[in-house]
C-alpha cells in the first residue's frame, strides 16, 4: 500500500501549476510534473556536455521538485531578489521529501535531494542551473504564445545561471525573444 500512496502523491504533481505562470496570468499554465520531466530530458543531453554523470543528473532532475507534492508551488525569488520565505521553504521541502521518499525507502533520493539543495557537486550545479535554464525557455514559449512579457524569469535565469555551457543556451533563447 505505501508504493500506492507512493505515486498518488507523484501524481499530485501533474496538478500542481506552477506558482509564477499562475501569478502572471499565463494560460493553461504547466504543472510541477511538466517541469521536472523536460528538466530531466535536458539534464540528460546536457549531463554528457560538461562531464557530469547522466543517471545521477537526470534522477536528480526528477526528484528536485517532488516535495512540491506535498507543500504547493512555493516562489522563493523575485526576478534577482530572494524572497523571505526562502529558508522555511527549503525546510518544508525537506521534511517532505523525507516522508514522501519514507514510502518506498527511498534515502538514496533523500540524498540526493540534499545533494541538490547544498549545490555541491558537479550535478547538482548542472540541475540547478538547468532548472532555470528550462523555466527561461517555457517563459520565451508563452512569450510567443500569449504576447506576455516575462523578463522577470529571463532575470532570475540570468542571475542564477554561471556556466559558460549554460549561459551560451540561455543567450540562444533570448536572441529568439
Amino acid at each position: 500500500m505505501k508504493l500506492i500512496d507512493f505515486f498518488k502523491v507523484i501524481g499530485k504533481l501533474k496538478n500542481i501549476k506552477r506558482t509564477g505562470w499562475v501569478n502572471h496570468n499565463v494560460p493553461n499554465p504547466e504543472s510541477v510534473a511538466e517541469h521536472s520531466f523536460r528538466t530531466a530530458v535536458m539534464a540528460m543531453v546536457l549531463a554528457p556536455k560538461v562531464g557530469a554523470d547522466v543517471n545521477k543528473s537526470v534522477k536528480m532532475s526528477l526528484i528536485h521538485d517532488i516535495g512540491e507534492g506535498e507543500i504547493g508551488d512555493i516562489i522563493i525569488m523575485h526576478g534577482k531578489k530572494k524572497l523571505s520565505n526562502f529558508l522555511s521553504k527549503s525546510e518544508k521541502e525537506r521534511e517532505a521529501v523525507k516522508m514522501i521518499f519514507s514510502l518506498v525507502e527511498g534515502d538514496e533520493y533523500v540524498g540526493l535531494f540534499d545533494e541538490f539543495e547544498k549545490d555541491e557537486s558537479k550535478e547538482a550545479k548542472l540541475v540547478k542551473e538547468i532548472d532555470k535554464l528550462e523555466m527561461a525557455m517555457q517563459a520565451y514559449e508563452y512569450e510567443v504564445a500569449h504576447k506576455i512579457n516575462l523578463e522577470e524569469f529571463f532575470e532570475n535565469s540570468r542571475t542564477l545561471i554561471t556556466s559558460k555551457e549554460i549561459k551560451e543556451i540561455l543567450e540562444d533563447i533570448e536572441k529568439l525573444r
